[in-house]
């Protein structure tokens, strides 16, 4: 369940409504929207939006660039354990190609010591580079969680 609390700061939000779109049940902005809407609290001054004219003016068949799922992705935390089945002589070229797997190397860093969590596409892309460096085993992360992409 999301709650206005969980809509981070900044977060553009969808007015539009189920009138206008037909994914606004399943769309994050949407329901941030709905929410901030429904809520009780002070109201802020001002927001970032989504046009509504725009979401107004797309065809039936065509999708909303600004569209984020509501679904919740399998995230992991934390890479203390990960090379552990690694043998020695890959160690290097492994943990090499695995910061690679992140757009930068401070969030390597990061989500090693479990700071920042682990993508669904990260995770696919740390398990491709197990495969092609001939380790039988999957990635070990430390834990796992489930949360929505923002």
């Amino acid at each position: 369940m999301i709650l206005l609390q969980d809509v981070p700061d900044g977060y553009e939000y969808c007015f539009a409504g189920n009138g206008k779109c037909p994914k606004a049940s399943s769309c994050l902005r949407a329901i941030a929207a709905q929410l901030l809407s429904e809520s009780e609290a002070p109201q802020p001054q001002s927001v970032r939006a989504v046009n509504p004219f725009y979401v107004g003016s797309l065809s039936g068949s065509s999708t909303c660039a600004r569209y984020r799922s509501s679904e919740q992705l399998h995230y992991a935390r934390g890479m203390t354990r990960l090379f552990d089945e690694v043998p020695a002589k890959l160690l290097f070229t492994v943990r090499h190609r695995v910061m690679g797997c992140f757009s930068c190397e401070r969030y390597y860093y990061h989500c090693r010591k479990g700071e920042r969590p682990i993508s669904p596409e990260e995770q696919q892309r740390i398990a491709r580079v197990f495969k092609a460096v001939g380790i039988g085993t999957k990635p070990k992360f430390d834990h796992y969680e489930y949360a929505v992409a923002w």
